[in-house]
């Protein structure tokens, strides 16, 4: 009975943040289940909390590989602009990584999250790179909620700049896709310019996603003892191929609320599994690193495409 309670909770937690974000897209559907996750999860004792760590190790392979059907890959995007997009990567992710490794001197696990979410796609990429990185349930959830605290601050912060800037709508779109964290900000940011306009800017952020696929490689690399990539971040991005050449519009269209239902629920067994008092722990200091970062590519990819 126990066994069935918690998952039936867990898998309420997922489904209600993913309705909530189709109506609200600036609330990832992510982030809502793990915060759900850790508000139900406060009701409960620790005995609980394991029996959820027992089916981690199903459903978190299960949601990564299946939220692959939410990524479009994009080959099409001109050099210029997809090396741009690919230097704006870079900058957040080395500059969040160093200012939180060298200046704050945290830990390499949670540097590493809040790195790789910068640089690359927010909390998915945090869930993605995880079971790699083997951080802290505390870390983990620190760094999703670190990253989508600075993702909507970027979303606010940029229509303004646009403003203030009397900058075009293509280099608004550039900016937007090339530094901030999720798709769906990267959509609402630039919404009121036109559908041409967020074409635009979620094909550059399309060249952010890809790199996935070489920060896993990396991070396997770095820190897994066989130096191997697991089969479900080699499932998720063999989905993920198929997702952006292969599947038809509609085949997405039945896909995608699944996948995300589905990762959704990771995240909420993960929130359920945590201890508040941990997350508290953490501190200011990597929301601190990941403003850096964002701040940095910001002015660099700015002056780049003003030259």
């Amino acid at each position: 009975m126990r066994d069935g309670t918690i998952l039936t909770i867990i898998s309420l937690c997922g489904i209600a943040a993913y309705l909530i974000s189709v109506f609200y897209p600036a609330l990832d559907a992510l982030f809502l289940a793990l915060i759900f996750g850790i508000l139900i999860g406060t009701f409960f004792d620790e005995s609980y909390k394991k029996t959820i760590e027992k089916y981690l190790s199903v459903i978190l392979p299960l949601g990564i590989t299946m939220y692959g059907a939410n990524i479009k890959l994009n080959l099409c995007i001109a050099t210029k602009y997809a090396l741009i997009a690919m230097f704006s990567a870079f900058i957040l992710g080395s500059t969040v990584y160093l200012v939180s490794k060298k200046i704050f001197k945290l830990n390499d696990k949670l540097s590493a999250l809040i790195s790789c979410g910068s640089a690359i796609c927010g909390a998915s990429a945090i869930a993605i790179v995880s079971p790699l990185v083997k951080p802290k349930k505390e870390e983990f959830s620190a760094a999703i909620i670190i990253i989508t605290i600075v993702g909507l601050t970027s979303a606010i912060v940029l229509p303004f700049m646009y403003h203030l800037l009397s900058i075009s709508s293509n280099t608004y779109a550039l900016l937007c896709g090339a530094t901030l964290h999720q798709t769906a900000l990267v959509e609402i940011a630039t919404k009121p310019l036109g559908n041409d306009v967020v074409k635009w800017a979620l094909e550059v952020k399309g060249v952010r996603i890809a790199l996935i696929a070489v920060v896993a490689f990396i991070m396997s690399v770095i820190y897994s003892k066989h130096r191997y990539v697991p089969w479900y971040i080699a499932a998720f991005l063999i989905v993920s191929y198929f997702s952006s050449f292969m599947f038809t519009e509609r085949i997405l269209r039945f896909l995608r609320p699944i996948s995300t239902i589905a990762f959704s629920i990771t995240l909420a067994s993960v929130g359920f599994s945590v201890n508040v008092k941990d997350i508290q722990n953490v501190r200011i200091e990597p929301l601190i690193a990941a403003y850096t970062g964002w701040i940095c590519a910001f002015l660099i990819i700015f002056a780049l495409v003003m030259l």
